[in-house]
């Protein structure tokens, strides 16, 4: 998925499990689960301590995991 200069310029990229649990309606035990197991990878910058979380990822996990859709692009 390819962003135009302008719209990413107001979109965040990176997004924090707390904020993530909050848009998937997940419990925090649940989104560590996910973050530990690989099913959502998580980015650690340089630097940080913090994990962060790709909202493009979550984007294509939630489209590569919704019933009934395909798994293949």
């Amino acid at each position: 998925m390819k962003h135009t200069g302008s719209n990413l310029e107001h979109r965040k990229m990176l997004i924090t499990p707390a904020e993530a649990c909050q848009l998937l309606g997940i419990g925090r035990t649940t989104m560590y689960k996910l973050i530990h197991s690989g099913t959502i990878p998580a980015v650690r910058l340089p630097g940080c301590r913090r994990i962060y979380l790709s909202v493009e990822a979550l984007h294509e996990m939630i489209q590569n995991n919704t019933a009934g859709g395909e798994d293949n692009e």
